[in-house]
């Protein structure tokens, strides 16, 4: 068998296979032997005729068999001559009897699995805060708590940071209605008819804007001059400035309940004390520093391998992520209002990002997947099933109707595929060289109400 495999970028291969005239002229008679035995003809006893009229008859499907097996043999003996790593059998073409020898030959284009050598994985150097809780950090998280069941009373004075506006505007750009000059501008930006804004000295919706309304009174109406930065999300309006035409509907007051029994009770039950709630917001807290402690050692050791490795990364693969990155962002757009139109003006965008955060994402797997090859990591059957069992939990469906979907439909197998990759990182992890820093503080958004469209 003459075999010859040209390389190419994006871990593409195209093999260009020759099946030498015995091999087939062997294989057609293997098969047109095995259709003998197994097809009934007229004038013949089962299995006894003749190899000729069972070629007149089944010409055609001893032909396409003939093909499939020499492809099949020709793919598996260059595969193996060739110590190639196949993804996926892109195209099979140029399939040829030739008149001349009685050989065959095919091409088929495939994708690889990328080619590197692992850089050093043991001892990546990270950097994570010592966990420490104190006094502050535990009343900082009730005084969050208290403001979860704040109530909001009008009151008839000017507004102050703390309070809550309801308010409504319409913008301008350039002495244009927005909504004219820029359709396909957010419809948040365009007008709103009525929200609430908690004031605040952090802007998180326009700069500015909370700022600007400070010592506004019900009724009052003020116009805004809202400077846009130049990294704004919408690119039209970076660098560009709206004004912003705002009616006061009502000034509220926010008040926060106080840390007495009946609060404590109200959340916690009758048994709850001040001391056991503490205890337990102190263990809460430590909880979400030790989770975000490790995902941050998570990113420190990924970025680090990341870095210390070039390759290309098979195309496919990198199209198919990129395809379900961009689904779910669509997606979760869409749950936050944002319409099809704007959507479709954006798709330029979302897909250059869902690409480069799918070729981060292939290129990582790969880097795991040869760490846990060469450490000889693997998923056994329990821990599999035992992940599937608190999938099914979490859907709230039968762990038997669960397994029999997920054997259906491939779920298992990706399963596995990602748990050994989870074990991987971990083990990068566990080997990991850690420096300890002081403690980070936390950046936790408190503001609430929300402007809804924002």
């Amino acid at each position: 068998m003459n075999i010859n495999v040209e390389h190419q970028p994006n871990c593409r291969a195209v093999a260009h296979i020759r099946v030498p005239a015995e091999e087939v002229a062997k294989q057609r008679s293997a098969i047109t032997s095995y259709f003998a035995s197994q097809v009934r003809l007229p004038g013949f006893r089962p299995g006894k005729a003749p190899a000729a009229a069972v070629i007149k008859r089944f010409g055609d499907d001893i032909q396409s068999e003939l093909e499939k097996q020499l492809i099949n043999d020709g793919l598996r003996t260059a595969i193996k001559n060739e110590g190639l790593e196949v993804l996926n059998i892109l195209s099979v073409t140029d399939k040829i009897h030739h008149d001349t020898d009685k050989s065959f030959s095919f091409s088929a284009e495939m994708s690889l699995a990328p080619k590197f050598e692992l850089p050093d994985y043991k001892g990546i150097p990270v950097k994570l805060p010592r966990i420490e809780v104190s006094d502050a950090d535990v009343d900082h998280d009730i005084l969050h708590l208290r403001e979860r069941y704040a109530t909001f009373s009008d009151v008839e004075r000017p507004a102050a940071n703390g309070d809550a506006v309801v308010l409504g505007f319409t913008s301008t750009l350039e002495g244009q209605p927005l909504a004219e000059a820029m359709p396909e501008a957010p419809e948040h930006l365009k007008q709103i008819e009525e929200n609430w804004f908690l004031l605040d000295t952090e802007e998180d919706f326009l700069p500015g804007f909370y700022a600007g309304l400070v010592g506004i009174s019900k009724d009052e109406q003020r116009t805004l001059s809202i400077a846009l930065p130049e990294d704004f999300q919408f690119e039209a309006l970076r660098g560009k400035t709206l004004e912003l035409a705002v009616t006061c509907k009502g000034v509220k007051d926010k008040v926060v309940p106080a840390l007495d029994a009946d609060f404590i009770q109200k959340i916690g039950g009758g048994d709850m004390t001040e001391e056991t709630l503490r205890e337990e917001v102190k263990e809460a807290v430590r909880r979400r520093r030790e989770q975000a402690r490790e995902s941050a050692k998570s990113n420190q050791v990924i970025a680090h391998i990341f870095e210390k490795v070039e390759f290309d990364l098979p195309q496919e693969i990198v199209n198919r992520e990129a395809q379900r990155r961009t689904n779910d962002i669509a997606m979760r757009a869409m749950q936050q209002g944002i319409s099809q139109d704007e959507l479709v003006k954006q798709q330029d965008e979302i897909l250059s990002n869902a690409t480069n955060q799918a070729k981060q994402s292939v290129k990582v797997s790969f880097i795991l997947e040869q760490v846990a090859k060469k450490e000889g990591l693997s998923i056994s059957d329990e821990q599999l099933t035992y992940a599937l069992a608190n999938m099914a939990a979490r859907q709230k469906k039968p762990v038997k109707k669960f397994m029999s979907e997920a054997q259906k439909n491939g779920m298992i197998e990706r399963m596995r595929d990602d748990l050994l990759l989870e074990s991987a990182l971990q083990f990068l992890k566990d080997n990991a060289q850690v420096e300890e820093t002081d403690p980070e503080p936390e950046h936790c958004d408190t503001h609430s109400p929300a402007p809804a469209a924002a």
